[in-house]
């Protein structure tokens, strides 16, 4: 996806921005402010945004901040409706998703994508249930939308429709996922 100073994500789970920083001038690196859900990456100012090495440097910075956002916050909120649902899983673990937003394996184990901090936390929460679905039906039959149904108070198909449309939304504004 294509960063330069008027990128920016804000949402109820995050507030990340890029700024330039004039005293950063030469340096290749970047300064991170971090609060718990408040991130500014200043870097040095910059005369091509378009340089392809340049975006891969700043996505790649983006995604590690993202995953630190979503380690921070994720298997907490996972862990939460885990409780409220008596469900058990074994494992979460934050990666660096292309093409899911989430999986669950067989095992109990719980894959969350750190591009999740993009989405709207109602979105982010489906996700999750989602997955936590999963534990009690691996597949997408009818068990499993009941499943889903009763963790999302019977708003499992607007929710999933939801989601397509955020992933089709986010995909035309932001592009692909570096």
């Amino acid at each position: 996806m294509k960063i330069d100073t008027s990128f920016h994500i804000d949402t109820e789970l995050l507030q990340l921005r890029f700024v330039t920083e004039p005293s950063l001038a030469g340096r290749a690196d970047a300064a991170v402010s971090r609060r718990p859900g408040n991130v500014t990456i200043s870097l040095a100012p910059r005369p091509d945004w378009d340089d392809p090495a340049q975006q891969q440097w700043l996505n790649d910075a983006l995604a590690e901040q993202l995953r630190r956002e979503a380690k921070r916050t994720l298997p907490a909120r996972l862990d939460g409706f885990a409780r409220h649902a008596s469900l058990r899983y074994q494992r979460v673990t934050i990666k660096r998703m292309h093409t899911r937003w989430g999986s669950c394996s067989g095992q109990g184990n719980i894959n969350l994508s750190l591009w999740l901090m993009l989405a709207p936390a109602h979105l982010v929460d489906y996700v999750i249930k989602h997955e936590l679905a999963h534990l009690e039906e691996m597949n997408h039959g009818p068990r499993f939308w009941k499943a889903l149904d009763a963790l999302t108070g019977g708003r499992a198909k607007i929710l999933a429709r939801e989601m397509r449309q955020f992933t089709r939304q986010l995909f035309e504004t932001r592009g692909t996922f570096a």
